[in-house]
């Protein structure tokens, strides 16, 4: 893995939780927010692997793949556990939103 895939491996983990908990509405359960997880993390990591030029063996198509898999998840893990995907961005996604009286 090159320094270029680590930074965006790096950036995919931190980036995608938010992602996934941007469009995560009450019609949409936890299960389904963890395959949109999975599967946007799939698709980084495809992209990732793809960011040094095509991959000649399967061995680093696996690797990116899932590290990005594999990285979300445990940070949303690590985000939840602390509050920071629901308080911290759902306080966000509100500033727009103005309440009437």
């Amino acid at each position: 893995m090159t320094e270029i895939q680590a930074g965006l491996t790096v950036c995919t983990v931190l980036v995608v939780p938010y992602i996934v908990q941007a469009i995560k509405t009450k019609a949409m359960t936890g299960n389904v927010a963890r395959w949109i997880a999975i599967s946007v993390s799939t698709l980084c990591g495809v992209l990732t692997a793809m960011a040094g030029g095509m991959p000649t063996d399967a061995s680093a198509w696996v690797t990116s793949i899932f590290a990005a898999v594999g990285g979300v998840q445990v940070a949303y893990a690590a985000f939840r556990s602390v509050g920071v995907t629901d308080k911290w961005l759902d306080a966000l996604l509100a500033l727009g939103d103005i309440k009437e009286d």
